[in-house]
């Protein structure tokens, strides 16, 4: 398998705003976000959580985490 990481950037015409974030690929193909009603995935290689649960779904896998 191969993971990607793609970063991007956009500023707005005017130069008065800017946002940035990651993209993620598991072998050349762009990850959607794990949960449905959550549909932008441009920030899924910034948060690690979010990023395993879309590679782990992506691979077939039912996950649930658990923080302590």
């Amino acid at each position: 398998m191969k993971i990607t990481f793609e970063n991007w950037d956009y500023t707005c015409g005017d130069g008065c705003c800017y946002s940035s974030g990651t993209y993620l690929y598991l072998d050349g193909k762009k990850l959607e976000h794990p949960n449905p009603e959550i549909h932008d995935n441009s920030y899924l290689g910034e948060d690690i959580e979010t990023g395993l649960h879309a590679v782990l779904k992506e691979l077939g896998y039912e996950v649930e985490f658990e923080t302590k």
